[in-house]
């Protein structure tokens, strides 16, 4: 474009400067999206490929927490049209540990696979069932969360957590607490951090294992028990029944499902907890494919598929990413690293 001004005479008297000023406007608009064209071919160079499509990695058998998880998301996927095609696989074994050990001993084998974790990839660890860590792979994102709760039957002397502390402080063996689930498990781990904010002997509480779900609850009516302390989802519908009462949930703010149930937060307990589901890949992965599984996943998080998926189950948004998973998954190690040895479990 200057090479055809510098062969132009604008003495020329054919060139008026109404002309001129068309031209150097038409010169100006034509380097505009000359400029455009060039920035839009960088950024298609930069950004990430396309996912085709994409393996979930499930450590559990089908129909539970991680299972359930995984299919939804891929069915989210496609309904939204983000991959074209999803795979699903169910490694069971070793409490998770089978899944992992694959991803980190064979990333040949997985260059297009998600597997779905959750805080037990950080208990596991710390009790030695399993060798590898969230360290050892790369997380791509949580998505949902599921908070802990403490519930007492609807005939209950205790109204609120306070009354239950003060009476397990004056009589730990005569206020034995049921779990919903093992030793060492999430339902203990809660109780030790309850018992961690209400100044408790943690060494001295009672501790009642159950197989959650209904043996829980019917449990906790039977008396065999003053407490039960389980995953929200578990009790959710015996609350709706008015079969119980919800003396307080581990999450920092009041869930928009049960609005009328106080966090512990707000009680002056500091216990903020949840289990949280995500999914990582191979520590072996280029830097750019898992920037396009990152930001895969967010458009996942935003998707009204998804969001469909969370209602349907009750689940609670818990999207971290980046730094501040990183954060969040230290900060769960060490105060789960401190409720274990609390518990004198190693």
């Amino acid at each position: 474009m200057v090479i055809c001004f510098s062969q132009v005479s604008f003495s020329n008297p054919r060139w008026n400067a109404s002309i001129i000023s068309r031209l150097l406007s038409l010169c100006i608009l034509i380097l505009s999206l000359l400029s455009l064209l060039q920035s839009n071919i960088v950024l298609a160079e930069t950004q990430a490929q396309p996912v085709e499509f994409i393996h979930f990695l499930i450590p559990g058998g089908e129909g539970g927490g991680w299972d359930t998880t995984a299919r939804e998301a891929g069915k989210a996927l496609l309904a939204s049209r983000l991959v074209h095609r999803v795979y699903f696989d169910n490694f069971i074994g070793a409490g998770g540990g089978r899944a992992l050990m694959a991803l980190v001993n064979h990333p040949e084998k997985h260059l297009n696979t998600w597997m779905i974790q959750s805080t037990p990839l950080i208990l596991r660890h710390l009790t030695g069932t399993i060798p590898y860590s969230f360290r050892d792979i790369i997380p791509i994102g949580t998505l949902i969360a599921e908070y802990q709760a403490i519930v007492v039957p609807m005939n209950s002397r205790f109204h609120t957590i306070h009354d239950l502390i003060s009476a397990i402080a004056d009589s730990p063996v005569r206020n034995p607490i049921l779990g919903g689930s093992s030793l060492g498990s999430l339902d203990h781990i809660t109780l030790a951090l309850i018992a961690q904010a209400g100044d408790l002997p943690i060494s001295k509480l009672r501790y009642v294992p159950t197989d959650g779900g209904g043996d829980a609850i019917k449990k906790l009516n039977q008396g065999l028990g003053v407490a039960l302390v389980s995953g929200i989802g578990e009790v959710t519908q015996a609350y709706r029944n008015q079969e119980i009462r919800i003396l307080g949930v581990t999450s920092k703010k009041r869930l928009v499902t049960l609005p009328k149930v106080k966090t512990l937060s707000e009680q002056g307990l500091n216990v903020q907890f949840a289990n949280w589901r995500g999914f990582f890949v191979s520590s072996q992965l280029s830097a750019e494919k898992v920037q396009s599984y990152k930001q895969l996943l967010s458009e996942l998080n935003l998707s009204q598929e998804w969001a469909t998926a969370r209602k349907t189950h009750q689940w609670q948004q818990l999207f971290l990413q980046d730094d501040d998973l990183i954060d969040f998954l230290n900060q769960q190690e060490l105060m789960m690293k401190k409720a274990l040895s609390d518990l004198e479990i190693e």
